[in-house]
């Protein structure tokens, strides 16, 4: 499960971490974002001439025959285990997959009986690189709406503890394939990728109202012990 991540990178530092890709991206760095919510526009690479170009989209899939938007906000996430099957992601997996670069993303695990957030990275990295899908549909004034899923997967042990689910995580070396193999391709690079070394820690609360931002909010908890006290 993957329903609230963060944006806190420039494109030098997703190039630095894509080196295998040659990749094509806008002129100005994203916007920071600390509390990216469905339906959130954020930059998504794509795949362009052998390699990758960024483009706006918004979270959460709508296949061309969905004539209910609302659809998006229960296709953010595409399990991994029934992606290339479900109507709604099959043929985006097949011929539109993506990547979405992030600095972080959020879980609420139950603890002593209510839900407290915890922010998740990668140690020691500052992006960390979500395999999604794609697709495109007329947006109803002339242009084209783009929207995108985050593949999910069963989570990592040291994950676990804050959920049984977890984003594809992809490294650097699996990126071109990603986008330009075939589905087979694909699902052998989301089988075989490696343990990411991830770490966490509690966050405020405030988190969970998607009115509000800052890099506070990814911040340690310093009232709280956390998981493991």
């Amino acid at each position: 499960m993957c329903g609230r991540f963060t944006r806190d990178f420039t494109w030098e530092q997703v190039r630095a971490f894509s080196h295998m890709l040659d990749l094509v991206v806008p002129a100005e760095d994203p916007v920071p974002a600390y509390n990216i919510a469905p339906t959130d526009p954020h930059p998504v690479i794509v795949a362009a001439d052998g390699g990758g170009i960024v483009r706006d989209m918004r979270w959460g899939l709508l296949p061309p025959w969905s004539k209910d938007t609302r659809l998006a906000y229960s296709t953010i996430n595409a399990r991994l285990e029934s992606v290339a099957d479900k109507p709604a992601f099959r043929g985006a997996w097949k011929q539109r997959r993506a990547l979405i670069p992030a600095s972080g993303y959020y879980e609420w695990p139950v603890i002593d009986g209510r839900k407290r957030p915890h922010f998740i990275r990668l140690d020691g990295a500052p992006v960390l690189m979500f395999g999604g899908v794609w697709e495109s549909r007329p947006d109803g004034a002339g242009g084209e709406l783009l929207t995108y899923s985050v593949v999910t997967r069963a989570a990592d042990p040291v994950i676990a503890p804050v959920h049984d689910r977890m984003p594809l995580i992809l490294p650097p070396e699996v990126l071109r394939d990603w986008l330009h193999g075939s589905a087979d391709d694909a699902m052998a690079i989301a089988h075989a990728a490696p343990e990411p070394a991830l770490v966490y820690h509690e966050v405020d609360p405030a988190v969970g109202n998607v009115r509000n931002q800052g890099a506070q909010l990814c911040s340690p908890l310093e009232s709280a012990a956390g998981l493991f006290g």
